[in-house]
């Protein structure tokens, strides 16, 4: 690298480190009006979230993280963040547990397409009993994880594809493929013994991932009520392959609705708002008026 480019470089990147800190800063103060208006069951939950992440020792250790070669789709300042306690104000994953009760927080059929160091899924599988969750992911099983579960690998009969198991308070799966695999897509969905009604889509962020996923894994495998749960509308092209989804999915059924709002992500207060796409046959907006829960930018989208 000649000297131009580095100095370029080097400005690009505090640049954008400054502008982070610049948004973060912001989003902070302005939070603060929907703080006062957090009603009790929500900041239950995420007490209870809270509590349960200070019980994790390592989300990813040290040895297997490589910011350049294998990082499980996490930046590194996201990395250095991981275990830092969070503010006080709803993740995804808190309204998404809450959410959840609506399903009595049993016997729920739960997919997670991109687990990641399952920062995530350890929280929902925290708040659930006598359910099924599957785990979709490209990278390998982190050995905290597969400690923590006490994984068993598997081998399907039919594809001789290899899968991980566990069954303890919940059944637990973890299959390895790329969501824009279709061959990975039919052997995952041979391992489906029931349709799956909550979902949470954090892999490949783009309309093809989004279109390909759907595709492979998704459609076809949904039950009557379910819960289609997207991270970060805001990135690239992400919402126009969501909003696509949305328009096959309520061209079968017109009780099919789709929101949008924002909050924090796995890290909390440590980065700026994700903008999240929720597509259910849950009426979203009287089930948070009837909880009081008031959120940045909510709104049922229609015009797509």
């Amino acid at each position: 690298m000649n000297k131009k480019n580095y100095v370029i470089d080097f400005i690009n990147y505090h640049f954008t480190k400054l502008k982070r800190k610049i948004v973060v800063s912001f989003t902070q103060l302005v939070l603060i009006f929907y703080k006062r208006k957090l009603p009790g069951e929500l900041v239950s939950i995420m007490k209870k979230n809270r509590d349960h992440l200070m019980t994790v020792n390592e989300f990813l250790p040290e040895g297997e993280y490589d910011d350049e070669y294998n990082n499980y789709g996490i930046q590194n300042y996201i990395y250095s963040n991981l275990k830092k306690e969070i503010d006080l104000f709803p993740t995804y994953t808190d309204i998404l547990v809450l959410l959840l009760s609506e399903f009595q927080l049993r016997n729920v059929n739960y997919l997670e397409i991109g687990t990641s160091v399952f920062k995530n899924f350890q929280q929902i599988e925290n708040s659930l009993d006598d359910s099924i969750l599957y785990g979709y992911d490209m990278n390998d099983l982190i050995s905290t994880i597969k400690n923590k579960y006490n994984f068993k690998s598997k081998i399907d009969r039919a594809s001789k594809q290899e899968y991980f198991y566990s069954k303890e308070r919940n059944e637990i799966f973890y299959f390895k493929n790329n969501v824009l695999s279709k061959e990975g897509g039919e052997i995952f969905r041979n391992l489906l013994d029931e349709k799956i009604n909550v979902i949470f889509s954090d892999a490949l962020h783009s309309e093809e991932g989004i279109l390909s996923e759907y595709k492979n894994l998704i459609k076809g495998n949904l039950s009557n009520q379910f819960i289609y749960y997207f991270d970060d509308l805001n990135m690239y092209d992400v919402q126009n392959g969501v909003e696509k989804v949305f328009k096959d999915l309520r061209s079968n059924n017109n009780n099919v609705k789709f929101y949008s709002f924002w909050s924090y992500g796995w890290i909390g207060q440590y980065e700026k708002l994700h903008k999240i796409g929720l597509i259910t046959t849950l009426d979203i907006a009287s089930i948070f008026k009837k909880k009081n829960i008031f959120l940045p930018f909510f709104k049922e989208i229609t015009n797509v």
